[in-house]
Formats: structure tokens, C-alpha cells, sequence
């Protein structure tokens, strides 16, 4: 549609036009600044696939106020006046700003979770930016069944819960697990979950521990 405009001129000659600088050549810095420029926006997400019927109450209005930023995170805390600038409670280490976006997706130390769980998944894309990209992501791998969509969704809502969790044992408790503890507690809490949903699941922890998509015959 863009180019129903253009008359094409068979005597002129065709030429590349980088109208980001005065001199029309193209360079690294205009194509950076125009990106970094640009207002970030997740992919609009259909709220309705967050009241899972197979995931605890809790867990899903948990999702729920993440997805509308009612977390009690530090920055949330700070904005209410619940704590002040000298308050210790951060994130548990990588000494950053705790926000929604920073705690889920770009923790140096809990965003690790995200590594492990793609390894173990088998996906090898670029990391999704926020949340809701990663929400995203996760229901169209596998396929566009309603079943194996069930499965991807089990995996995301028990990776938020156990990473938030984790957060508030640090934070309050003064204790912590490893980050492979941490990926280890979402593969047994998705398993549960997927057990309690298929009483007669003809596969054990094992196999969905070495991979769901093998196990579920989706690879």
C-alpha cells in the first residue's frame, strides 16, 4: 500500500536514500537513535487467557495485579509512600530498582530463570522485552492447540509464582535458593499442576524434568 504512490521513472537511475542524515549515507548512530526513540509497547495480551482454570485462584490474581502493576515491588512501594529512598528493601542483589518489568524480565539474578526454562523447553529465540511479550511467546510455542497452549501457560504462571515467592523468601525470610533450585521448584510446580489436571497422566516427574515437548510429543 505504501508504494501504490510511487510513479516509477525508467530514465532515472536508482539510488539508496538514509533520510535519517543530511548526507543521505547511512550510519549505525541515526538508525540507534531512531530505535532507542521509540515509545516501548508489549504485545496486547487477551486477559481472558489468565483465569485458568487449572492454576490456583491465587496464583491467577497474582497475574493479575503483575499484569496491572499492583505488585508490592520497591518502585510501587515507594510511589504510595509505604517506604522511603533509604529503605533497604531491594531486590535481593543486583542492587537495581525494583520494578514490575525489571524483576520478572531483567534481574541479572532472577531474569536467569528465563535462560534455564527456554534450555529446557528447547526454544532458541531472542528474549521477549516484558511480561506480556513473554505471555506471548509462550502461547503460540507448540502449536496452535487449546491443549499444548494449557501446558505452555502451566509453565509461565508457576515460573512468575515461583520467582516471586523466591523474592519475598529473600526479602523477609533472609533465605534464598540457587537459580537452578529455582527453575527445579517451577518444573516439579508445573508438574503438579499438570497431574492434578490429568489425574491419569501416563508420564512421571522424570521425564517432564528432561522436557515437556518431547514427553507431551510435540518435538
Amino acid at each position: 500500500m505504501l508504494l501504490q504512490t510511487i510513479t516509477l521513472q525508467v530514465d532515472m537511475e536508482d539510488r539508496w536514500l538514509w533520510n535519517l542524515e543530511s548526507s543521505h549515507v547511512f550510519y549505525v548512530r541515526s538508525a540507534y537513535n531512531l530505535l532507542t526513540s521509540q515509545p516501548q509497547a508489549g504485545t496486547p495480551v487477551d486477559t481472558k487467557l489468565f483465569w485458568h482454570k487449572d492454576i490456583p485462584l491465587k496464583v491467577v490474581i497474582f497475574v493479575w495485579h503483575l499484569f496491572r502493576n499492583r505488585l508490592a515491588t520497591r518502585d510501587n512501594l515507594l510511589r504510595r509512600g509505604v517506604i522511603n529512598n533509604d529503605s533497604q528493601l531491594r531486590v535481593g542483589g543486583c542492587g537495581s530498582l525494583q520494578t514490575t518489568s525489571h524483576l520478572f524480565s531483567h534481574c541479572s539474578i532472577f531474569g536467569m530463570v528465563w535462560h534455564f526454562i527456554d534450555r529446557w523447553l528447547g526454544i532458541f529465540a531472542v528474549a521477549p522485552h516484558c511480561v506480556e511479550d513473554r505471555f506471548s511467546q509462550f502461547s503460540f510455542l507448540g502449536g496452535g492447540s487449546k491443549v499444548w497452549q494449557s501446558f505452555m501457560h502451566m509453565i509461565w504462571f508457576a515460573s512468575l509464582w515461583e520467582i516471586w515467592k523466591e523474592r519475598n523468601n529473600k526479602i523477609f525470610n533472609g533465605k534464598e535458593c540457587s537459580i537452578l533450585q529455582l527453575v527445579d521448584k517451577t518444573k516439579s510446580l508445573s508438574f503438579l499442576w499438570l497431574k492434578a489436571k490429568f489425574v491419569s497422566f501416563p508420564f512421571n516427574y522424570h521425564s517432564w524434568w528432561l522436557g515437556p515437548f518431547t514427553m507431551l510429543g510435540i518435538c
